[in-house]
């Protein structure tokens, strides 16, 4: 039986490294289910989840990543990924909780709480600097049916105006529509959406 393992890579940036790692990927008979990949200060980094033939472990698809990447200092942590890792899947509607304004510690911490306290899933998170004191951030949120959207929209923007940020939730349809456009670190971020979405 297939097993499901949950790879972080780490390197240098150069172009040659994606092309390493796909192909590393295919010589271990590995086939990618989930992948997300992007430059954090500088460095590649990728998360995949991939599914490989019962005979490969842990060790030999790390080792064999790590000489793949051994031109670009390349870093590898895996685990499995068993069946009862995955969480039932929140069921509501999707929307894009955008911040913009101040950077202060703190921030992600308070409105990521606040999200879970009305159990309110995290489906993805971008967040990048504006300038040295600024910067945008992106969530991609369920949410569930029963959430009062104006009592959360209040909290949020209530949040916002205390710590000199602008949050904004907005229906996926009308994100994609043009509600990234205000934005240049939002339109970079829609920009690197997959094609069927944007």
């Amino acid at each position: 039986m297939p097993n499901t393992y949950f790879i972080t890579l780490a390197s240098q940036n150069h172009c040659g490294v994606l092309p390493a790692v796909t192909t590393a990927l295919g010589e271990l008979g590995g086939n990618m289910q989930h992948a997300s990949q992007s430059i954090v200060n500088g460095l590649f980094t990728m998360t995949i989840a991939a599914r490989f033939p019962d005979h490969r472990t842990q060790d030999v698809i790390r080792d064999h990543l790590v000489q793949a990447g051994r031109f670009y200092d390349m870093k590898v942590m895996i685990r499995e990924i068993a069946d009862e890792d995955f969480e039932e899947t929140v069921i509501g509607q999707s929307f894009f909780l955008t911040v913009s304004g101040h950077d202060a510690p703190g921030v992600v911490r308070v409105i990521s709480g606040m999200l879970a306290e009305q159990m309110i899933s995290i489906e993805s998170l971008s967040a990048v600097p504006d300038s040295a004191e600024t910067f945008c951030m992106v969530m991609n949120v369920t949410v569930p049916p029963n959430v009062d959207l104006a009592e959360l929209v209040s909290e949020l923007e209530t949040f916002g105006s205390l710590n000199g940020l602008v949050v904004s939730l907005i229906e996926e349809d009308e994100f994609y529509r043009g509600g990234a456009d205000a934005n240049p670190a939002l339109r970079n971020y829609a920009r690197n959406l997959p094609d069927p979405l944007r």
